[in-house]
This record gives structure tokens, C-alpha cells and sequence, in this order.
């Protein structure tokens, strides 16, 4: 798939988007319950929810700045440093060191309309998987 000229690959994921994201957090044993929707505009992806635990709900936000550079989609922290890449294919491995953290996902585009990701983070301070579903509003 291609996108509209100048956005790249960025302009596949304009919108706002459904999000449900179940977390198997294995330090705590405990499983913790994201949903909320995201929103992606050609410089931002913001996602808004409500987080649950058996112990309580948050309201939950994270954001993270886009670019479109060599092809690739780039994802990056606020303060515009690196966090992952995502290129062409249907299916994608991506990973990302955060401190003594390693984050490894999978991503999974089904769809213009439907996508998800995996994650396994596993360090000194977090041992959890993820699992995330987004579908277009």
C-alpha cells in the first residue's frame, strides 16, 4: 500500500482509531486492561483511555511524534529521540532498548482499517506482554 504524496507511509494511519490492549503483567501477576482510542494526525499519535487493574481505573494517555523518513514511518518520544520503525510488509518485527529493558514486538496489518501489536518487555523492571487491537472509527 502507498500513501498520498508527501505523507508516506504516515498518511495510512490518519484517523482515529479504536484501541483495546490486554497487558499480562508477570512481575505482579496480574492482568491490566487498556481502552481508549488513538489519534494520528501527520505529526502525532495520541491515544487516550481508561486503564484497569483489580485495584482500580485510571484514565491513561501517551503521545509519541511521526515522521516519515527513508520510506519508513518513524515512532518517537516526545522529546524526539528514537523508539521504533515501521516499514512495508503485512508483518513486522521491531525492537527497543530501554535502558536494561528490552522491548520486542510484532506488528500486524490487516487491514487499511485493522492493526495490532505484540510486545514482550522483559528487564530489571518489567517483565510483561502485550497485546494491542486497533480498528478505525
Amino acid at each position: 500500500m502507498e500513501g498520498s504524496a508527501g505523507l508516506g507511509r504516515l498518511s495510512l494511519f490518519l484517523g482515529t482509531w479504536e484501541v483495546k490492549r490486554r497487558i499480562i503483567d508477570r512481575f505482579n501477576r496480574s492482568l491490566i486492561i487498556f481502552e481508549g482510542q488513538a489519534f494520528v494526525t501527520p505529526v502525532q499519535f495520541e491515544e487516550h483511555g481508561d486503564t484497569r487493574s483489580d485495584h482500580a481505573t485510571l484514565r491513561s494517555s501517551r503521545t509519541y511524534r511521526l515522521d516519515d523518513v527513508d520510506n519508513d514511518l518513524v515512532v518517537r518520544f516526545p522529546n524526539l529521540s528514537e523508539f521504533i520503525r515501521i516499514g512495508d510488509g503485512a508483518s513486522q518485527r521491531v525492537t527497543h532498548h530501554c535502558g536494561a529493558d528490552l522491548y520486542r514486538g510484532r506488528l500486524f496489518f490487516r487491514s487499511p482499517d485493522a492493526w495490532a501489536e505484540m510486545w514482550h518487555v522483559r528487564g530489571p523492571r518489567k517483565n510483561y506482554l502485550s497485546l494491542a487491537h486497533y480498528r478505525r472509527v
